[in-house]
């Protein structure tokens, strides 16, 4: 059966054809017309009528050599066959894995991802191009269909927040931020260039909170001190200063609301404390984390205590790292060999969840005596310290890389290879997943879908921060919108602004695609996929770009190829919602209603109508339907673009376009 023929069936007709094959015969049109086709070219026959009972799937041959393979009807366009001059030569790097971004509950099974492509063939005289169908599942379970239908991975939460720059004013240009006042590099404080964008520094280096707490809770903001040591005996004190309490908070959901960490870690790691190797910490749970491995030791701590972390490196590189609660010892927490940390300096570090903290900077005055032999870091001589990466000069020098691809194209690996073949650079990378990661969702709940909405959200309020504070980024998102990669980019004035669009071939799309679901377990929904091809726009140098680099297929490549995607997207799609036409009944209407008398908004009291009318010698037509429709015209800024399909229908977002029951 051809895809025209399925097209044409009616959804009762679908749904019967569905449910003689087994399969889930629910969702819009659309989707069961890829469900059918995909059946068909899979060899599923439907179930005859004594089979009841039996496997609901069964193939109509057993034998695999005989099953017929799916394969791309598309003639393969010379693609890919040279490097232009817009390839990046910064993706030759020598091969790296990216960590695996592995769900909280995986399923054991997890779905295929149907991956839609367009084919342009010579065999159909009438048709200039064909759906390709990908290589269908093996067993198709209608429970477990349903079930990954439900959830929506972060692409869903993305594109909802890029939606929102539809109609959203141009982002105001914001006064230059006061010149800092000048610090000694050489003042051992809170350093805010090595903090999270989340955390806020106070001017005098010697307190920190969460700056987003009241908005995402489940936040973890973490900050290293400006110096470290290689040697020595070396401790510090940090304070639990106050508990942040918001009214979202929930002591259901999260038992662990207001927790402080701290302890030691090397420069150049995560800042989440604890969470990654040569990180130690000890937090008001009474447990100590390395590498993401928790432990119990000593005892609780809450707020008004005082904890102190002494480190002592022998001059072997053997480390002992001991904690202390309001003077008392706790006992060594860690013991490092002296293959752990290979000269590495060690910078006090403090984490924070819906609290604020405090560290003691005045060497004369401790809050607690320190142990025999330990000094603070400012009494160590300068030779001694190790001083961190210090900031940049001005906004110039910075640098803002946006990637720009469709889900699952290989942004985040493009990017995390740049960031580790650029270290001096310090890229903060800004992604729903670089934010999942600051939270930490506790044992035995499953709460993702709230997770990625608020990490999505997350994102956005950062970009806005992020314009102020000189440093290197690079937005690790879809960008497809043209308004949001207008917005994002327009916050960034002065700063090096340039865009890499990973757009790969059509094969390697979908090998990576099916790679992406083995890592999150969750596939992606074939509308948020079909939406997403059609609302893609490439990039384009100009106000709020100065450089666009293609990582993989060359502009030309990768345009000829998006434009395959769009029109079979649109051919998928159901129709946007007509608008309803003005009738000139209705004007007829509004013209003798609207105005001072009988309007919605007019003055319903005839005598104080009449008497403001007196006195100010105002006519109603002034202010009624006779007045000039075009006198708000240059309010308004011309749009000078090119309108597309994509754009127009960028609006009906929602249940319609991403197969959503709600």
């Amino acid at each position: 059966m051809l895809l025209a023929e399925v097209k044409k069936l009616r959804v009762a007709e679908l749904r019967a054809m569905l449910s003689e094959r087994g399969l889930d015969s629910k969702g819009l049109k659309a989707e069961l017309v890829v469900r059918l086709i995909s059946a068909i070219e899979a060899g599923v026959a439907p179930i005859k009528s004594g089979d009841e009972g039996e496997n609901v799937c069964e193939a109509t041959s057993t034998d695999p050599a005989q099953q017929p393979k799916s394969h791309s009807l598309r003639t393969q366009s010379p693609v890919c066959t040279s490097m232009n001059a817009h390839a990046d030569q910064s993706t030759q790097t020598d091969p790296w894995t990216p960590e695996a971004v592995t769900s909280r509950q995986q399923q054991r099974n997890p779905q295929s991802v149907s991956l839609a492509t367009v084919a342009t063939g010579e065999e159909d005289a009438e048709s200039s191009s064909v759906l390709a169908i990908s290589e269908p599942q093996d067993q198709l379970d209608s429970s477990l269909e349903e079930n990954t239908e439900l959830k929506r991975g972060r692409d869903y939460y993305e594109f909802k927040e890029d939606i929102h720059y539809n109609r959203a004013k141009t982002p105001e240009l914001r006064p230059e931020p006061e010149e800092e006042a000048e610090t000694d590099f050489e003042d051992v404080r809170l350093d805010s260039c090595n903090c999270d964008l989340h955390f806020e520094v106070d001017s005098d280096g010697s307190s920190g909170q969460p700056l987003l707490w009241e908005k995402f809770p489940l936040l973890w903001s973490g900050c290293r001190m400006t110096h470290g040591f290689c040697h020595g005996k070396v401790g510090f004190e940090a304070k639990f200063v106050k508990r942040l309490s918001a009214p979202a908070l929930d002591t259901s959901y999260d038992p662990d609301l207001h927790v402080l960490r701290v302890g030691w870690s090397v420069d150049n790691t995560s800042l989440q404390l604890g969470e990654v190797e040569l990180s130690y910490g000890f937090d008001g749970r009474g447990r100590i984390v390395t590498g993401g491995k928790e432990e119990a030791f000593g005892e609780p701590f809450t707020e008004g205590d005082v904890i102190g972390c002494y480190a002592f490196i022998r001059e072997t590189g053997e480390a002992t790292l001991s904690f202390h609660k309001n003077g008392r010892s706790l006992g060594v927490a860690f013991r490092l060999t002296s293959s752990a940390l290979r000269g590495q300096a060690l910078y006090p570090h403090v984490l924070c969840k819906n609290c604020s903290v405090s560290v003691n900077l005045d060497p004369d005055t401790p809050w607690h005596p320190f142990p025999a032999g330990f000094c603070t870091l400012a009494v160590l001589p300068p030779g001694q310290r190790s001083r961190a990466s210090l900031p940049t000069g001005s906004k110039s020098e910075c640098e803002v890389l946006m990637m720009v691809g469709m889900p699952g194209s290989g942004k985040t690996h493009w990017a995390q290879a740049h960031m580790l073949q650029n270290p001096r650079k310090r890229y903060n990378l800004l992604s729903t997943n670089s934010i999942l990661n600051c939270m930490r969702e506790p044992p035995g709940a499953d709460h993702r879908d709230l997770m990625l909405q608020q990490a999505t959200q997350c994102v956005s309020h950062l970009i806005k921060i992020a314009a102020t504070k000189r440093r290197n980024y690079i937005l690790d998102q879809a960008n497809l919108y043209p308004s949001a990669q207008r917005h994002k980019m327009l916050c960034f004035r002065g700063y090096q602004r340039r865009a890499v669009v990973v757009f790969p071939p059509d094969e390697m799309w979908g090998r990576r695609l099916i790679q992406r679901q083995q890592e999150e377990g969750m596939a992606l929904q074939e509308m948020t996929l079909l939406k997403a091809k059609v609302s893609f726009t490439l990039p384009e140098q100009g106000e709020h770009l100065d450089e666009v680099t293609f990582a993989e297929l060359g502009s030309e490549e990768a345009l000829k190829l998006l434009t395959l995607y769009k029109e079979e997207a649109r051919r998928l799609l159901p129709a946007p919602p007509k608008r309803r036409k003005h009738r000139q009944g209705s004007q007829k209407h509004l013209i003798h209603h609207c105005g001072w008398r009988g309007g919605p908004f007019g003055c319903h009291n005839q005598h104080s109508h009449c008497a403001f009318q007196k006195a100010h010698s105002r006519r109603p037509s002034a202010f009624g339907c006779s007045s000039d429709p075009q006198r708000y015209r240059k309010y308004y800024r011309p749009y000078t673009g090119q309108w597309s399909f994509s754009e127009q229908n960028q609006s009906c977002y929602g249940s319609i376009y991403y197969g959503c029951s709600s």
